[in-house]
């Protein structure tokens, strides 16, 4: 009997220890499990991080989508960015962009446009100087003369598709309109200082008509008559108001103007290298004929150096009343690595310099065969025949109609010569007319 009870007792314990075992096993088992669900929820932050680190591999970023780029390249703005740029808005009353907007610009800028945007600043270093003095002189924000940096890159030689010119890209009928004279001798749109002087005051006139800068700015972007017509059309006041019926473009301007801005301030900070020296510019009015070839070995002034500040001057040679730019260098000195020389065959003109008049004269000829043509109207050929052209300066009374009439054309002719959005024009604007 006593024998039964040990044995029952054993396997009694036998069991009991089994379980336990089990027990334990089972704890030890659902250990890894947790562990495992808990790396896979880890996992997907890796390839985030590798990426945020490794802003090179462009070839992975979609430059069309803001949020990749940021992303990719992790220029988000700080809180000395924000400040900087919420005190140049106050400065020029302009509504503080969003940040996302200005930090996909300060991306594009320092990655896909980055060789643009470091010789585009290192270029600046030429005519900033002599663009803030005219623009202080005007009572202009100095900030804006940054916007040659969106408009050119501040290149005298940039021209646009619409056939806009210079670092201020002025289309013909505009620079007309603000006293610039474009002709087969001259085009002062490409002229640093003249231009410069143009811009300061269509931007004051554009301040002037809708009172605040913002639309000042989208102005100049996509001319006055764009922005006005909304304004009218969804009776707005303020930039907000029109800013998502205004051009892609013009929407974009603002904020790419105060990426520039902010990096133009800390270009380090993005990478760039813009160091270069810093030069002013002196001008004065030729008072005779005067030759670039010349007055390059007179002042002892590169060629090239001279004919980059003088990119207006299209056959070399700068009649009596026009501008004349030199930089006030040390020639020795002058960082010529990012000057730029003019597009091959820029200018059909292949007139020597000194076969060239010293002023544009009346063409007595035309005026014959126009007197011709109103006295004799059998003779519709001789239309065909002289249809050449002559420059006529606006007298005060003049109307395009007017015009038209005395020289035997039509409005839209003339407007089609001289690239005229409209029929304004104004005394002393010198036009094409057939």
């Amino acid at each position: 009997m006593k024998l039964k009870v040990v044995v029952y007792f054993l396997l009694i314990s036998f069991v009991l220890t089994s379980c336990s075992v089990q027990v334990r096993d089972v704890k030890t088992t659902t250990k890894p499990p947790s562990k495992k669900t808990y790396s896979t929820v880890k996992l997907p932050d890796t390839p985030k991080t590798k990426q945020s680190t490794n802003p090179i591999r462009e070839d992975k970023i979609n430059y069309f989508d803001s949020k990749a780029i940021i992303e990719a390249v992790n220029y988000g703005l700080s809180e000395s960015d924000k400040n900087y740029i919420t005190q140049e808005a106050q400065i020029l009353g302009i509504e503080v962009p969003r940040d996302e907007d200005v930090e996909y610009f300060i991306n594009y800028f320092t990655t896909t446009k980055k060789s643009f945007t470091e010789n585009a600043l290192k270029r600046a270093n030429y005519f900033l100087p002599m663009v803030k003095r005219i623009f202080l002189q005007e009572g202009l924000p100095q900030e804006i003369a940054y916007l040659a940096v969106v408009e050119s890159g501040f290149n005298p030689y940039a021209t646009s598709p619409s056939n806009a010119a210079g670092i201020w890209q002025f289309i013909p009928s505009t620079a007309r309109r603000f006293g610039l004279r474009i002709d087969e001798f001259v085009d002062e749109r490409r002229d640093p200082y003249k231009s410069t002087v143009a811009a300061a005051k269509y931007l004051k006139s554009l301040y002037s008509m809708f009172g605040n800068w913002e639309l000042a700015i989208a102005g100049y972007n996509c001319g006055e008559k764009c922005v006005a017509k909304r304004l009218e059309a969804y009776n707005g006041i303020t930039y907000k108001d029109i800013k998502d019926y205004l051009p892609s473009e013009t929407r974009e301007y603002v904020p790419r103007f105060f990426a520039i801005l902010l990096i133009a301030n800390n270009p380090e900070k993005y990478g760039l290298d813009t160091r270069s020296n810093i030069y002013d510019v002196i001008n004065f009015t030729a008072d005779k004929e005067i030759n670039l070839l010349d007055l390059a070995k007179e002042k002892n002034i590169d060629y090239d150096i001279l004919k980059f500040y003088n990119a207006h001057l299209k056959t070399d040679v700068a009649f009596e009343g026009i501008n004349i730019n030199l930089p006030k260098i040390d020639t020795a000195s002058f960082d010529r690595r990012f000057i730029t020389s003019p597009p091959p065959k820029m200018y059909a003109n292949n007139r020597k310099p000194r076969e060239s008049p010293k002023t544009i004269p009346e063409p007595k000829q035309e005026n014959i065969v126009v007197s011709l043509i109103e006295s004799d109207k059998d003779k519709p050929e001789i239309i065909k025949a002289s249809y050449k052209v002559k420059k006529y300066i606006v007298k005060p009374g003049d109307t395009l109609y007017s015009i038209a009439k005395r020289y035997g054309t039509d409005v839209e002719t003339i407007k089609r010569l001289n690239n005229l959005e409209d029929n304004t024009i104004s005394v002393g604007m010198e036009l094409t007319v057939p």
